[in-house]
């Protein structure tokens, strides 16, 4: 048994929390080493994760795995069919999904979970499907390709590169500090990478990206633990409320140590946050300390961002 700091990863931080999510659900995937939980601790930064592994597993050994990871991920059937969500038909999203299903065993299931975490084919606009509501791309940005793009990138081997290397990368994201000198922008899920007019020194547009690109691939690799259903012809997300026209993204912070399944059923009960009275009033009891929440807005005609996180619920009072 081990456990392993991941200090790099915010709890207050949309894309930190994602992260150490898809951290979580790497790990548990892989089984080569054991039975893993995750918890959270407090730092004098806030919360971060700590990763329980039934195996005795270092940092090394981690990273090692989520490049191993990475680099089986351009392979995926759910994710490398199209450029981008948007614009896709029901009828071409089925096919895909039956060709999955076909594909799908007890033991392989993970395209089947893509599948409906990216997008549920009931819900549709003008005959095209409604994406998941981390799908925040604008402009030239394509979902989920630039994501196969940024997989193949960590995929590669360190040898012989002059920038920084996966290996890095991944030390970078995990256990900090961010240095944001990546150019990789962040799908939206990191509120302190906005780059708004009004508060820049030049145009945003001729300004470069600057993001954490190891963090960004393992938040999209919690994207599997959101799945999206229709809902009265209307989309919802696990971990997602409505507050108006705009998706509201919760998540819980706990101190126990719990199993990706368990993760499964906080998420799905942290949406309840300030709408079921009796539901918040188990979360002390289920080990959340705390629920934070980040709003979908959408500053100017090209740009969708989560806002910075709001502490929805604290143990603490």
């Amino acid at each position: 048994m081990s456990t392993i700091e991941l200090t790099g990863l915010r709890a207050d931080l949309p894309i930190g929390a994602m992260a150490a999510f898809g951290v979580l659900r790497i790990a548990t995937l892989a089984r080569r080493i054991g039975r893993c939980r995750l918890s959270w601790t407090e730092g004098l930064g806030g919360y971060y994760p700590v990763l329980e592994t039934k195996a005795d597993t270092g940092a090394d050994e981690l990273i090692a795995l989520l490049i191993e990871s990475v680099r089986d991920a351009p392979d995926r059937e759910a994710l490398k069919w199209t450029e981008k969500l948007k614009g896709e038909t029901p009828e071409r999203f089925r096919e895909i999904e039956n060709k999955v299903l076909e594909k799908a065993t007890a033991d392989f299931r993970a395209d089947i979970e893509w599948m409906s975490a990216i997008a549920n084919e009931l819900i549709a606009d003008d005959d095209k499907i409604e994406p998941t509501p981390f799908d925040m791309s604008g402009g030239q940005q394509k979902f989920p390709g630039d994501a196969m793009r940024l997989a193949a990138l960590l995929g590669r081997s360190d040898r012989g590169r002059k920038q920084k290397g996966s290996h890095e990368a991944f030390r970078e994201a995990l256990f900090g500090p961010w240095l944001y000198n990546d150019d990789q922008h962040s799908f939206g899920w990191d509120p302190s990478t906005v780059k708004l007019g009004a508060f820049t020194f030049k145009a945003p547009t001729k300004m470069a990206n600057a993001g954490v690109r190891a963090a960004v691939w393992l938040a999209f690799e919690s994207m599997p633990l959101f799945p999206v259903f229709a809902q009265k012809r209307r989309q919802r997300t696990r971990a997602f409320t409505q507050n108006g026209r705009n998706a509201v993204f919760c998540w819980p912070i706990w101190s126990p140590f719990i199993t990706l399944h368990e993760l499964e059923c906080l998420l799905a009960s942290a949406a309840l946050v300030g709408s079921d009275q009796r539901a918040e009033r188990n979360f002390k009891s289920r080990g959340l300390v705390a629920v934070y929440r980040s709003e979908k807005f959408k500053p100017n005609k090209y740009m969708v961002t989560f806002r910075s996180a709001e502490l929805a619920y604290s143990a603490s009072g």
